[in-house]
């Protein structure tokens, strides 16, 4: 069968987690050279003045992506950061010693949450507070920020030079496009590839499937002759992403100002259903987040019985080095599943999560440097404990990015060539929205399947109640 070709359409961005791991959810300060901090993330009322801390060591910046122009950044800057881009930042502040840099680390906004319309509403009606420069790990965050009632997204457009925002890929720019206006930046793209633990599978005598077909029936076969040992897992906010996104389900789609299409009966969803439904049911992908304690006590660590996994790029080292505690040899990546013999190949995306200026900024020129040198001149070791976890969104980066992950010496085989090919695979005609879907899933998917329900059973559920979460935030839905 042909596969569907979308033509991209510039819209409003989905509510995701994740543009990378983000492990502490608890607003906290952080300090360098040049920096104090502010540690009210937590709160709902608008930022004080910020506390001076001590100053702590910048990740090493090993390399950058192209020779962007020389900073004369100065002066007073704020920036809000999720936990992963701390390091970041700090490096910013301390390469930066003219300019004063208050860092506040948050939740990132990520699966689902909408905090920061409560904080930029409250800024709002108080004329102050608002931060320099927001990074959210929500791509639907610019949509609604450069709209009203929060009119918080400045023009990124006019203020980088467009010589250096065509570095992103189209896909990239046109999600992050509102309104003709050029409202965010992508730190990474964070497309889905197959994440193999070639030391197991080597150890059992399995091959790496090439299609979800032969993915499925490895886990019939897992279950049976090693349970307890996983293919990947359904149990994250972000799993319809995971699943449904790269088998072109039509959840999102045909999105045109206020109207969008929600179709879960659609065959493309319903065969991924069904082909999951066995898997869910004898434990070969469980209805477990990946990020939970319980996931790593039971199938990370040196036993390690995580044989596959269906994932974002980011995932890489930071997760299972990092939050599943793998031992180094044993992970590497290979291109996205194909589904039977559709052509062509097509992936889902988990992340890419972007930095946005704030329009009310006094200090526009420091923030426009800062997301500048963020996207396109960060990028320590890549074997560092502050390494960029995910792919950079910005070209000549990326390849550099790239070039050290390759040389890693965590992973079993280079994961590069199919991190690289995965990012121009992602399926066009899954489109944003401004409404979070994440705690759809959760709500309405994860929490029937931990009860015993399959998948298949739950799908009319599932896309009625992301209906009625299109229809409150003032779509018209269609059903076909």
């Amino acid at each position: 069968m042909q596969r569907r070709v979308w033509l991209p359409i510039v819209v409003a961005a989905v509510a995701l987690a994740g543009c990378s791991s983000s492990k502490s959810k608890t607003p906290t300060t952080a300090s360098s050279a040049s920096v104090s901090a502010s540690s009210t993330a937590g709160s709902s009322s608008p930022a004080p003045a910020p506390s001076s801390t001590a100053a702590t060591s910048p990740a090493p910046v090993s390399g950058s992506g192209s020779a962007v122009p020389s900073s004369t950044a100065s002066g007073n800057l704020t920036v809000w950061v999720d936990a992963v881009r701390l390091p970041d930042a700090k490096a910013y502040a301390a390469a930066h010693p003219n300019v004063k840099v208050d860092i506040v680390t948050f939740d990132g906004d990520g699966n689902g949450a909408t905090g920061l319309q409560t904080k930029i509403q409250l800024w709002n009606k108080a004329g102050s507070g608002w931060p320099d420069v927001i990074f959210s790990e929500q791509v639907n965050d610019p949509v609604w920020m450069a709209q009203a009632p929060f009119e918080f997204a400045a023009d990124m457009g006019s203020l980088i030079s467009k010589d250096i925002t065509s570095q992103w890929p189209a896909t990239s720019l046109a999600q992050c496009t509102v309104g003709g206006k050029l409202v965010c930046l992508q730190d990474n793209l964070a497309p889905n590839v197959l994440w193999v633990n070639q030391k197991l599978m080597t150890q059992f005598g399995y091959t790496v499937p090439k299609t979800w077909q032969d993915w499925q029936a490895l886990g019939q076969k897992v279950a049976t002759e090693h349970p307890g040992y996983i293919i990947g897992n359904t149990g994250d906010s972000y799993g319809a992403w995971t699943y449904f996104w790269g088998n072109q389900c039509p959840l999102e789609s045909n999105v045109s100002g206020t109207n969008v299409t929600i179709n879960a009966a659609d065959t493309h969803c319903t065969e991924m259903a069904t082909l999951l439904d066995p898997l869910i049911k004898n434990g070969s992908a469980p209805p477990l987040g990946i990020f939970s304690p319980d996931f790593a006590k039971k199938y990370g660590g040196a036993t390690d019985k995580v044989l596959l996994m269906p994932g974002p790029a980011w995932y890489a080292q930071d997760v299972f080095g990092g939050t599943l505690h793998i031992p180094a040899g044993e992970m590497t990546a290979t291109t996205p599943l194909q589904w039977g013999t559709d052509s062509p190949i097509t992936t889902g995306q988990i992340g890419g999560g972007p930095w946005i200026i704030s329009k009310h900024s006094a200090n526009t020129a420091a923030a426009t440097d800062f997301v500048q040198w963020s996207t396109t001149v960060f990028n320590p070791d890549p074997t560092s404990k502050d390494a960029r976890p995910g792919l950079p969104g910005y070209g000549p980066l990326q390849a550099l990015w790239l070039a050290g992950l390759a040389k890693n010496p965590y992973f079993a085989a280079d994961p590069t060539p199919a991190l690289k090919a995965a990012a121009g695979l992602i399926w066009q005609g899954w489109q944003l929205v401004t409404y979070p879907d994440q705690p759809v899933w959760t709500n309405t998917v994860v929490t029937g399947l931990v009860a015993g329900k399959s998948l298949s059973s739950l799908m009319p559920a599932f896309g009625k109640a992301l209906g009625q979460a299109a229809k409150a935030a003032g779509y018209t839905v269609a059903t076909s």
